[in-house]
Parts: C-alpha cells; sequence; structure tokens
C-alpha cells in the first residue's frame, strides 16, 4: 500500500504547479479575448475605411464627374479655378509678400534678387534670367553693351503679355527649341546674327511707362536694333480701374501703385494684410500639393475639406483687402503721403475716359516710333488679342470656363479696345509700323487662353 499511495503522491501537481497551469489558461483565453477582439475591430475599422471610401469615391465623382482611381489628370479643381482668376500660387512664385518696388520714373518694378532664392520665381532660372540691376528681369544688367558687332539687340516694351513673349523667347533658345528667335533668324540678314532679346516688361505696365523707359535707356546710352511693343489690353483694362479710383489715367496701374504707395506712407494695417494674405496663399498651395497627391478618394475628400476651408479664408481676405484699399484711396492725396499721386475731381464717363486713353496711347506709340526712326532703329507695335474682345474666333469648351461676365476687365476691353483701334489707320499714316493683331487666332483650334484675364 505504501508503495501505491507513493507513486500516486508523485504524480499529482504541486500546488505551485497548479497555479502556473491556472495563470497559463486565464493568459491563453486572455490572448484569445484580444485577439478576438482585435480582429472584431480591424474588421469594423476596415468596414468602415471601405465605406468612407466609398462615400469619397461618390464625393469625387459628383465634383470631377470621373472616377478616382481612373482620373487622366491629377490637378484638382481648386486649381484651376484660382489660375482662371490669375491667383498664382506658391509653387510659382516664392514665399514673399510683396514681390514689386516702387520706381522714381518707372512707377514700379520687381524686388532685386528674387531669381537667386532657393525657390526661382519663374522655371527659367537655369536660362540665366534673372531680376537685374533695374529690377526687370534678364539675363543682362543694364545698360547691355554689344561685345561684338554681330549681335543685334532686340528691346521687348509692354506688359504681362509682353514679358511672357520676351522671356519665352530666351528660355526657348537656351532650351534649343523653336521659337521667336529662330524664327528671326529665317530673316537672310539676321540668318548668321546672335539675336540679344532684352526685356523691358512688367506686368501691369501700361502707355506712357513704355515711352519713359525706352526714353531713360536710350539717354544712358543703351543701344537697339530693333524694339517691339505689345500692348492695348492693360491701357484699356487698368486705366479703367484708375478712373474708378479717380486716379490720373495715365498713372500707373492703380492695382500695383496704391498698395505699394500706403506700404511707403508706413500704413501698418496694409502691411498686416498681405503678410497674412501672403501666408494663407502659401498654406493653401501646400494644402493643394497635399491634395493632388492623393492615392486615396478619403485622403481626396479630407484634405479637400481643409483646401475648401483655406480657400474661404483666403478668398476672404483678398476681398476684405480690395475693399480697404479701394475705401482709403482717399489717403494718397493726403499731405501727409511720401507718394504724390494726381487724382481727377470726378469719374469720367466711359467713353471720355477710353478716348483720352486712346489718345495718350497714340501719342506714345507715335513718338516711340519717331524716336526710334532718328536712330535707325526698327520700331513694331502689336496689339494684343483678348477673350473679352469679340472676334470670329470661336473659344473652345475649356476657354469658355476662363470668361468671367462681371470680370472688371471686361469692360475696359469691350469698350476700350473700340477705342484705340480707331487709331490704327492714323498712327499707320504717320509711318508707325503697327500691327492690329486681335484676329491672329481666330483660325486656331488649339486652347489659347489660360486665364480669366488676358494671357
Amino acid at each position: 500500500m505504501s508503495i501505491v499511495v507513493g507513486f500516486f503522491s508523485s504524480t499529482q501537481p504541486t500546488p505551485r504547479k497548479f497555479l502556473k497551469a491556472q495563470l497559463l489558461m486565464k493568459n491563453l483565453k486572455l490572448i484569445q479575448g484580444i485577439k478576438t477582439g482585435f480582429s472584431l475591430v480591424s474588421i469594423n475599422l476596415i468596414l468602415a475605411f471601405i465605406g468612407l471610401e466609398a462615400v469619397s469615391l461618390g464625393f469625387y465623382f459628383s465634383q470631377e464627374k470621373q472616377l478616382f482611381y481612373t482620373r487622366k489628370d491629377t490637378i484638382s479643381q481648386v486649381r484651376e479655378e484660382l489660375e482662371k482668376t490669375g491667383t498664382r500660387l506658391a509653387t510659382d512664385i516664392i514665399n514673399e509678400s510683396v514681390l514689386e518696388r516702387l520706381h522714381p520714373l518707372f512707377g514700379y518694378v520687381r524686388k532685386q534678387g528674387v531669381f537667386r532664392q532657393k525657390k526661382a520665381l519663374f522655371a527659367y532660372k537655369e536660362s540665366g534670367i534673372r531680376v537685374n540691376n533695374y529690377g526687370l528681369v534678364s539675363k543682362y544688367d543694364y545698360p547691355f553693351a554689344k561685345t561684338n558687332k554681330n549681335q543685334f539687340i532686340v528691346g521687348v516694351f509692354g506688359g504681362s503679355v509682353a514679358y511672357d513673349f520676351a522671356i519665352n523667347a530666351i528660355y526657348n533658345e537656351a532650351k534649343g527649341n523653336q521659337g521667336f528667335i529662330q524664327n528671326l533668324k529665317q530673316i537672310p540678314k539676321l540668318k548668321d546674327k546672335e539675336i540679344i532679346i532684352l526685356c523691358f516688361a512688367i506686368g501691369g505696365y501700361k502707355q506712357p511707362q513704355q515711352l519713359l523707359i525706352l526714353n531713360y535707356f536710350i539717354s544712358i546710352g543703351q543701344a537697339f536694333d530693333l524694339v517691339i511693343n505689345i500692348d492695348g489690353f492693360n491701357e484699356v483694362a487698368l486705366s479703367h480701374l484708375n478712373n474708378q479710383q479717380k486716379i490720373e489715367l495715365f498713372l500707373p496701374s492703380v492695382q500695383h501703385i496704391l498698395p505699394l504707395t500706403r506700404l511707403a506712407n508706413d500704413d501698418l494695417s496694409v502691411m498686416k494684410a498681405i503678410v497674412e494674405i501672403s501666408e494663407l496663399k502659401n498654406n493653401l498651395s501646400i494644402a493643394i500639393n497635399k491634395l493632388e497627391s492623393c492615392k486615396l478618394a478619403l485622403c481626396y475628400g479630407w484634405k479637400s475639406l481643409q483646401v475648401k476651408g483655406l480657400l474661404d479664408r483666403y478668398q476672404k481676405e483678398i476681398f476684405k483687402y480690395d475693399e480697404q484699399i479701394a475705401k482709403d484711396s482717399s489717403k494718397t492725396d493726403s499731405i501727409d503721403s511720401l507718394v504724390y499721386l494726381s487724382k481727377i475731381p470726378q469719374v469720367l464717363e466711359d467713353k471720355v475716359a477710353f478716348e483720352k486713353v486712346a489718345q495718350n496711347w497714340y501719342e506714345s506709340s507715335l513718338t516711340m516710333s519717331q524716336i526710334l526712326a532718328e536712330r535707325n532703329i526698327l520700331y513694331f507695335h502689336f496689339i494684343q488679342p483678348n477673350q473679352y474682345y469679340p472676334t470670329e474666333r470661336v473659344l473652345s469648351t475649356e476657354e469658355k470656363k476662363f470668361i468671367i461676365e462681371d470680370n472688371p476687365y471686361a469692360v475696359g476691353v469691350r469698350k476700350g479696345y473700340p477705342a484705340s483701334i480707331s487709331k490704327v489707320n492714323s498712327l499707320q499714316k504717320a509711318k508707325v509700323n503697327i500691327f492690329n493683331t486681335v484676329n491672329i487666332f481666330d483660325g486656331e483650334k488649339e486652347i489659347v487662353y489660360r486665364d480669366a484675364c488676358c494671357h
């Protein structure tokens, strides 16, 4: 009996081993429960994700009229809408609050050095294009002197369209692309010439700024073989805005000069508004970049809400800023103002205002032509086309999106272009090489216009 008892007693678990076994069983059950709970949570999260993704897919389709995963174009509708109104995001410009500077003779110029920043103002930095010693965009400082007799100097004057024309000509030449310089070399006498493009144009410039700038640079020794003036739009569209603000029609654009004038007068409210708008613009750009890089519809839907909030704030700040500038324009003729802007007693009737603008435009171009003719310098003047001036061209569906009927520029174009164009015959009789090119794209089937302004 003792042997049997001893046998059984030796095989029974001790209390310590028994407790360990129970603890192990409890841990196993707990782990199993956690796994089950985790699985349930995971399944619910996956189902929630699928549901939200499905909702987001529907949201995207309602906004863009295409399936998210099969979309060909990742450019967001928000970016397109901003570009239609001429708003350039921080991916296109460096993060600067004010890119212009007042100039005692030209009205305003670009801030020097912006092309030397880490983020270039445009994608042309590699071509050597920069803001030069006069605040103008060029490969060279001015006055530029010929280094050999084979060089042929072309000066380009006007506003943003003329600016784009000149800079693209330089860029295409640097890249070896077909462009204006290559076309110019098809003229036998210019076939072997080294053609130098000098840009004297800036967005918003209008007569008599082109005339004054030309006179200045000729006076300091700038040589030209050919001068091209591309204008027409700014003269009528921006002078119309000057008239609405009761600022002299022939002064630089109020859109540029009034904010700079107030900054020069240490108007802290304007500086604060500009800084806030700049920060919002930068944040909006970052948000849109993230939106366009989304791989899932859920990401797109969430980022869209963020972008919408920033866009609403940005537009409200712009509206408040414009209202503030318009309301406080009377400050520009204050005896305490450091910048003098001559004003007109009252807003002129459109017919009277546009006739004055057309006459000034006529005299400015005629004078440019005469000054250059005396120096045996060729002068060509082109009136740029604009989508708000009706021609036989049928706008594409995409371009029609760029038409904003209540755009303040539209009034100036529709009422001002006829007055300016009526002067063309007189200029031609005065031996000015002027060309009315408002119909130049009538036969063009490709998309021409890229915003709601003039470009």
